[in-house]
């Protein structure tokens, strides 16, 4: 330290330390090679007046102050530098974060705008909502329908008290105060139907379901929309059939009576088989409206009960034995000891019915229909397989939809209104009846039904 105070530092003027700020500067705007470079110059500046003399530094505070020079200035100028990077750094991740927090915010924007275009392009209602009930987006759809029920959507919208009705349109359907944030959280709403307004009603059918993320409740989102037309076409549809009830069945059932009144007197071959014509016909025909109206009850009412599976079958055989005939098929029941089902009667015999009448129809005269029924796995089985044209892939999965005729039946005008199977499905489905089909061993259809066992005290019974 003397040896600095005394000899080193009489060769260093202030210049000398005035290289503290451009080393400052170098160390926190630049890369190292500058850096270093300044830290050479700065540490030669003891040597400046030897080399302004003239001649080569030969005594030792020069070169003592030479070196002390050179690591104060890299200290000074490698410390600006740490400290520069770090502050670069820094400001790099926050120009990096502010970046991202403004594509993410672009983001959301470009989101929020094409989910409201969206929304508004839709003729359903759309209204999200909030954590705490408030609504955050509406489109057009959903200010209208809430003008028409007298609901505030500022808020949280309150549905006690507003002009929303049951299917009766004058019973409020939300008595107690309730609002839909609430009716989300007791479960997800789906296809419930409402009327709104007291004057020129509106149908609507709506759904909600809360929103969450990582379990977080966001909101809670209500789509509704406008099904008037559609419930107006089926009150039309119901007076249709209130009135198909009345005006078709009451004067076909009172054909069919008289022509079974006639059939019983004596009458000459020629008439009888007339009569039995007529009688035909009027079954079909009243069958088809049978179909009319079954196909668009809104439930099928089933009573299980103890059903002998032997004659049911039988007697759906028997009343089909006049379409058989004119047909000039045969129609073989095998009972391989299958005793009881659990099932309606009514039903089983109108779905078997059903299979029976298509397998004897699609069939070529002489043919025989063959029916069995067995167990298999301690379950009733009927089978029905006809020797017919059969049926496509395609085809048989479409079987059962309403009003789907094959192309077969169509070209061949088979009678039916392709009702049938659809009618037979709903049956089985209401009885927990299997019904499938499938290609017969040797062309043509088997249709196959599982039906439900009796419990081992009816069958004991029976």
């Amino acid at each position: 330290i003397p040896l600095i105070r005394n000899d080193a530092l009489e060769v260093v003027d202030g210049i000398g330390f005035m290289m503290v700020f451009p080393l400052v500067w170098l160390g926190a705007g630049f890369s190292l090679p500058p850096i270093v470079v300044g830290i050479l110059l700065a540490g030669a500046i003891p040597l400046m007046p030897s080399i302004s003399a003239g001649r080569a530094p030969d005594s030792a505070p020069e070169w003592i102050a030479f070196g002390l020079f050179l690591a104060f200035a890299a200290l000074i100028a490698l410390s600006a530098f740490g400290t520069g990077h770090q502050l670069r750094r820094e400001v790099a991740n926050r120009e990096a974060a502010l970046a991202s927090s403004e594509a993410a915010a672009e983001a959301r924007e470009r989101l929020s705008a094409i989910l409201q275009a969206v929304s508004e392009a839709t003729d359903n209602a759309v209204l999200v909502f909030g954590p705490d009930g408030s609504v955050l987006t509406a489109n057009d759809a959903a200010r209208r329908l809430a003008r028409l029920a007298g609901i505030d959507l500022t808020g949280e919208p309150a549905l006690a008290g507003r002009k929303i009705y049951s299917a009766d349109r004058r019973t409020p359907l939300f008595p107690s105060p309730q609002t839909v944030t609430a009716l989300a959280r007791s479960g997800e709403v789906r296809g419930r139907i409402a009327w709104l307004g007291d004057t020129d009603q509106v149908a609507v059918s709506y759904s909600a379901r809360p929103i969450f993320r990582g379990g977080e409740p966001l909101g809670t989102v209500l789509i509704a929309h406008d099904v008037t037309d559609l419930v107006e076409a089926i009150e039309v549809r119901d007076r249709f059939l209130d009135a198909v009830n009345h005006e078709l069945r009451t004067p076909l059932t009172v054909l069919m009576g008289e022509t079974e009144l006639a059939q019983t007197e004596e009458v000459s071959p020629r008439v009888a088989a007339r009569l039995e014509r007529v009688d035909s016909a009027a079954q079909r025909l009243f069958t088809t409206v049978e179909h009319l109206l079954s196909a668009y009850r809104t439930s099928v009412r089933a009573l299980p009960n103890t059903t002998s599976v032997a004659l049911t079958v039988g007697d759906v055989i028997e009343r089909l034995s006049s379409l058989a005939r004119e047909h000039e098929v045969t129609v073989a029941f095998t009972d391989h000891g299958v005793q009881n089902a659990s099932v309606d009667a009514r039903s089983l015999g109108g779905i078997i019915e059903e299979l029976l009448r298509n397998a004897v129809l699609l069939s070529p005269r002489g043919a025989t229909v063959a029916v069995h029924a067995s167990r298999e796995r301690d379950r009733p089985m009927i089978e029905i397989t006809d020797s017919g044209v059969g049926m496509s892939d395609s085809e048989r999965r479409r079987a059962f939809d309403r009003f789907y005729r094959t192309d077969f039946a169509r070209e061949q005008a088979v009678p039916g209104v392709g009702l049938g199977l659809s009618i037979a499905r709903n049956l089985a489905d209401a009885n927990g009846i299997s019904i499938e089909l499938e290609p017969g061993p040797s062309g043509g259809t088997r249709a196959r039904l599982t039906l439900p066992p009796a419990s081992p005290a009816a069958g004991a019974l029976g």
